[in-house]
């Protein structure tokens, strides 16, 4: 049975603008604004607006749903005694849906005879929906936010006076509504601003400085990250008297996901290194290890180095990492890249060894693609060349943590104070005089 206007209430909009409020309603309005101003907390918001609407207007029970544009439904939470759950209405579907979708009021004296009314709802609860009234819930730009559905007035059906009061309550329900929303927004962002700082901070213990001296060696490292959290990471660990483990990595991407990949991937390397004494063995299981806990979508550049201080001589593989640069005492500039692709993209990567002699007076700088890539106005970049001059310019004699300052404070002087764009790392390391 097809619903009669006065069924549906779509009453001519003249005719709901010369509708009186009623002076009870007048009073009903200030105190509803008192009360729904009394909390930011959602939940306990819909909870308020569903108070307040179904007391004032006689109704026997209703629901407030809120809009989801993007699933395209509205969603209400439903509490049946001890059990809460959600409910999911297509926007279209059923009489809250269609006000979703129209953002017209719609006012009906017996559901079962309109054919909009999905009876289903009622079938799951088991209960008995006879007189309606729906509205949508609009917020200071008029853009439908929510939906009311008021159901089974106590005494008699609703009238044209209800839609009126309803539709002036909903004015302050959006405006409730959008508060929470925007108090719900700044707590979810104090609280990842909170958890980002937390993680700088654990990511920072995890990038211990290395000691100024390890033997015959002179070390000097530094990682800044252009978010609070980033994907690139040092490490140094000494496995005997005379051999220690230097690595540089950089995790593709930027941000939480490239952090959380570069903290499991420095604790498995670390287990790694101490359980599994082959080289190239080594970076070959690092690979299987990445791929099966990315799944193939994340990468890691990676140099590690076995530095012997008793042979002078660095054993390393460079998987597909920026080639550190080997500057000699005389000037000539050696870059270190052997070894093989990056690490967690492809199965069954083998991978060669390669090593270099590093004498008194040789300086050798580890770095991240950040340092290299920093641009300026004209988007030049900084360039290995940039780095080598650096690293000239700063010695004879400069200790590492002095050529690394150097560095970093040309890739700035360069950038004109532009915050960089990547993650920037650096490791120097040169043998005593």
């Amino acid at each position: 049975m097809t619903p009669s206007a006065a069924q549906t209430g779509l009453q001519p909009s003249a005719e709901l603008e010369t509708a009186p409020l009623q002076m009870a309603h007048l009073t009903a309005l200030v105190e509803a604004s008192k009360i729904l101003n009394s909390t930011l907390d959602l939940d306990r918001l819909l909870g308020l607006i569903l108070e307040v609407a179904t007391r004032e207007l006689g109704a026997d029970r209703g629901t407030v749903y809120l809009l989801d544009k993007k699933a395209g439904e509205i969603r209400a939470k439903i509490a049946q005694g001890m059990e809460s759950r959600i409910l999911r209405v297509k926007v279209g579907e059923g009489i809250s849906g269609k006000v979703a979708e129209t953002g017209e009021t719609i006012r009906i004296v017996d559901a079962y005879q309109d054919a909009r009314f999905a009876q289903k709802f009622d079938t799951k609860s088991g209960y008995r929906t006879r007189s309606m009234l729906c509205t949508p819930i609009r917020n200071k730009t008029s853009e439908i936010i929510g939906v009311i559905q008021l159901l089974n007035k106590l005494e008699g059906t609703f009238e044209l006076v209800d839609e009126v009061f309803l539709q002036a309550l909903t004015v302050h329900f959006a405006i409730a509504l959008e508060n929470a929303k925007l108090h719900a927004e700044v707590v979810d962002r104090e609280r990842i601003r909170t958890e980002l700082e937390l993680g700088r901070q654990i990511q920072q213990n995890l990038l211990r400085p290395p000691p100024q001296r390890w033997h015959r060696y002179r070390l000097a490292a530094k990682a800044d990250t252009c978010y609070e959290v980033g994907g690139d990471f040092y490490d140094f660990l000494p496995i005997s008297n005379s051999t220690l483990w230097t690595v540089i990595a950089d995790v593709s991407g930027k941000g939480i996901s490239s952090a959380l990949v570069m903290s499991t991937l420095q604790a498995t390397l670390r287990a790694l290194l101490v359980g599994v004494h082959s080289f190239e063995r080594l970076l070959e299981q690092m690979n299987e290890v990445v791929r099966d806990f990315t799944g193939g979508s994340i990468y890691v550049t990676l140099f590690l180095a076995l530095f012997d201080s008793e042979s002078n001589k660095v054993h390393y593989i460079n998987a597909g990492h920026n080639p550190p640069a080997l500057v000699r005492a005389d000037g000539r500039v050696e870059l270190l890249e052997e070894g093989g692709t990056v690490v967690g993209l492809l199965p069954h990567v083998k991978f060669n060894r390669a090593h270099v002699d590093l004498f008194p007076g040789d300086t050798l700088v580890l770095y991240t693609d950040g340092v290299v890539e920093a641009s300026n106005a004209a988007d030049d970049m900084f360039g290995v060349e940039g780095l080598v001059r650096s690293v000239q310019a700063a010695r004879p004699g400069s200790a590492p943590d002095a050529i690394l300052a150097r560095i970093l404070a040309d890739v700035h002087e360069f950038s004109a104070g532009e915050p960089p764009a990547d993650d920037q790392t650096l490791v120097v390391i040169s043998p005593d005089e």
